[in-house]
């Protein structure tokens, strides 16, 4: 098995190596969960609950990814998870927020459209919304990406590819809508 010296020392509960694990990736996951969430309370227990299970799972970890990578995996499919069973909490877009942001002059600054801009954002498909976030919230490249979920560098390109143009075409249909 290639597991490292690090991963033993957590599987044999080493205070000093649990505690660097959680220090050294805590705030990785958090970002990660409140990507998904947009809701720091719900992060906060999405992380640690992902702390829990990768700490249940830890023996079946392989040793094939980085272990912060395999964790961020957790956290995603956590997150996933969370969004799925909490459907009515998933944000949706009131055109009235639209309106009203629509009247003002910078879409950098002003956080009505952040906001919205991150509701449509669940609005795409699980697999562009999940490397939409991994790329743009989390900044982490492609090579990254691949290894986290799976998919082929080129997959990710289109993927992110038809998320943009999905993104924009919701905006589009938002501005519209408002000057109708």
């Amino acid at each position: 098995m290639n597991r490292n010296l690090f991963v033993e020392q957590l599987l044999n509960g080493e205070k000093h190596a649990l505690e660097a694990f959680v220090k050294e990736n805590q705030n990785a996951v958090f970002r990660t969960c409140f990507a998904y969430t947009q809701n720091s309370h719900d992060a906060a227990d999405l992380t640690q609950e992902v702390f829990i299970k990768a700490f249940e799972k830890l023996n079946q970890y392989k040793g094939e990814a980085k272990l912060s990578t395999w964790l961020i995996r957790i956290a995603i499919n956590l997150s996933l998870n969370f969004l799925r069973d909490n459907k009515k909490r998933i944000l949706h877009v009131d055109i009235s927020e639209v309106k009203n942001m629509a009247e003002t002059k910078s879409m950098e600054t002003n956080p009505e459209i952040r906001k919205n801009l991150r509701k449509a954002i669940y609005k795409l498909s699980e697999e562009q919304r999940k490397v939409f976030i991994l790329n743009y919230h989390l900044n982490m490249s492609y090579k990254e990406i691949a290894e986290i979920t799976g998919f082929s560098i080129s997959s990710i390109e289109s993927l992110l590819f038809r998320a943009r143009r999905r993104l924009r075409e919701l905006l589009l249909s938002f501005y519209d809508e408002l000057n109708t």
